[in-house]
C-alpha cells in the first residue's frame, strides 16, 4: 500500500523522494519520480518538481491536475520507448480530462511530442520550453477551452505548437523557432493565435481543413499581432502521403481551405517564398474526403505589414509565384484592405466592405 502526506494541495518530488506517509510509521515508499506524485495526486493538487533532470514518460489520467515547475526541471526522453513527454488523457476509450495546469518545465528530446493532450476540456500550457521532440512540442487534440502563453519552441520536424481538431483556444505570446512549422490549427474553431513569434521555421503559421478526421471544419479563427519572419528552413518532411512534404518552405502564414479566418495586424517579413497566402486544399487531397470544402470562403487579411516576401520562392510554389499577399483565386467572400506590401498575386485583390 502507497500513500503520502499531503500539504493542502500541493505534492513535492522532494518529499516524495524522502518519505510517505500511510496509516502507520511502518508504512514508507520511496520516490522521486513526477509520475509518482502524479499518481499519487488527487484531483486539485499541485505537483510541484525541483530543477533536475528527470529521464520518464509521464502520463495524467485523472482531473484537475498542476504539474509546476520552473525551466530547470527538465524531463528528457534521450533513449525512451515511450513517444511523449508528458500524455494528459482519460483510461477510459473517448473518456475526458477536465482541468490541466503545465507550468514551466522543459520537455526534449522524445520520440513523438513534448506534450499531448487528448480529450482535454480547460487547459493551461505556460511558461514552458519544448526543444527536439521530434513530432510536436505542444499538442492538444480533441480539447476544448485552453490556454497555451509564453512557452518557447524549437526543433520540431512536424509543428512546434499544434492545435487540431478542437475549439476554443488561445496561443498567445510564444516563440517556436527550427520547425517545419511554427504554428498549426488544423480542423478547429474559434481559435486565437496572437502575439507569437514565428521565426526561422519552414512556414510560420499555418490554418487549414484537412480530409479524413472527425472534425470537417476549420472556421473562426484569428491570427491578430503576430511576428513572422525569415522562415526559410528546408521543410524535411518527404512523404508524398503527408500534404506537409507538398508545402513550400518559405512562407509566413498559410490559410488551406479554413472559412471566416482573419488575418490581422500582423508583422509578415523576409520568407522566401510567400508572405500571407490564402489557397484552396489540392485537388488529389480533397477527393480523399468529400464532407470537406476544399475552398477556403469569407476570410480577410487586414493592417498587415507583409513585405520582403516571395524573392526566391520554392519551387514547390509553382505555378503560383512568389509575393507579399497571394491568392489563388478560389473560394468566395475573400477580401484585403489596409495591408502594407509591395507585391501581390493576383495584382489587385478584393477589398473588403
Amino acid at each position: 500500500m502507497h500513500c503520502v502526506v499531503r500539504f493542502t494541495t500541493l505534492i513535492t518530488l522532494a518529499t516524495l523522494a524522502t518519505w510517505a506517509f500511510a496509516a502507520s510509521a511502518e508504512e514508507l515508499v520511496e520516490s522521486s519520480s513526477i509520475q509518482a506524485a502524479v499518481d499519487a495526486a488527487r484531483p486539485g493538487d499541485t505537483v510541484r518538481v525541483p530543477p533536475g533532470i528527470y529521464r520518464e514518460n509521464v502520463v495524467v489520467a485523472k482531473d484537475g491536475l498542476t504539474i509546476a515547475g520552473t525551466r530547470a526541471a527538465v524531463m528528457d526522453g534521450t533513449g525512451l520507448s515511450g513517444t511523449s513527454g508528458i500524455r494528459v488523457a482519460s483510461l477510459t476509450p473517448g473518456g475526458s480530462i477536465h482541468g490541466f495546469t503545465l507550468s514551466g518545465l522543459t520537455i526534449q528530446n522524445y520520440r513523438r511530442n513534448g506534450v499531448l493532450l487528448l480529450r482535454v476540456e480547460g487547459f493551461q500550457l505556460n511558461g514552458g520550453r519544448y526543444r527536439d521532440n521530434s513530432e510536436y512540442g505542444v499538442f492538444p487534440i480533441l480539447s476544448s477551452n485552453g490556454r497555451i502563453e509564453s512557452n518557447q519552441v524549437s526543433g520540431s520536424d512536424d509543428t512546434g505548437i499544434y492545435v487540431g481538431q478542437s475549439h476554443d483556444i488561445t496561443i498567445g505570446d510564444n516563440e517556436v523557432t527550427d520547425s517545419t512549422v511554427g504554428f498549426t490549427i488544423e480542423n478547429s474553431s474559434r481559435i486565437r493565435v496572437r502575439g507569437n513569434s514565428a521565426r526561422e521555421n519552414s512556414v510560420g503559421i499555418i490554418v487549414q481543413a484537412l480530409p479524413l478526421l472527425g472534425v470537417k471544419v476549420t472556421e473562426d479563427v484569428l491570427v491578430h499581432g503576430n511576428v513572422v519572419g525569415a522562415n526559410n528552413r528546408p521543410n524535411p518532411v518527404t512523404d508524398p502521403t503527408d500534404l506537409l512534404s507538398q508545402v513550400p518552405s518559405g512562407v509566413g502564414v498559410l490559410n488551406i481551405a479554413g472559412d471566416r479566418v482573419t488575418i490581422q495586424e500582423n508583422v509578415v517579413t523576409n520568407n522566401n517564398s510567400v508572405g500571407i497566402a490564402l489557397v484552396r486544399l489540392p485537388p488529389a487531397i480533397a477527393v480523399l474526403d468529400p464532407l470537406v470544402d476544399p475552398l477556403p470562403d469569407d476570410n480577410a487579411v487586414r493592417a498587415n505589414l507583409s513585405i520582403r516576401n516571395g524573392a526566391r520562392p520554392d519551387v514547390k510554389l509553382a505555378p503560383l509565384t512568389g509575393a507579399d499577399l497571394l491568392w489563388d483565386s478560389s473560394g468566395v467572400g475573400n477580401c484585403w484592405s489596409g495591408n502594407i506590401f509591395l507585391t501581390s498575386f493576383p495584382g489587385t485583390l478584393p477589398t473588403c466592405q
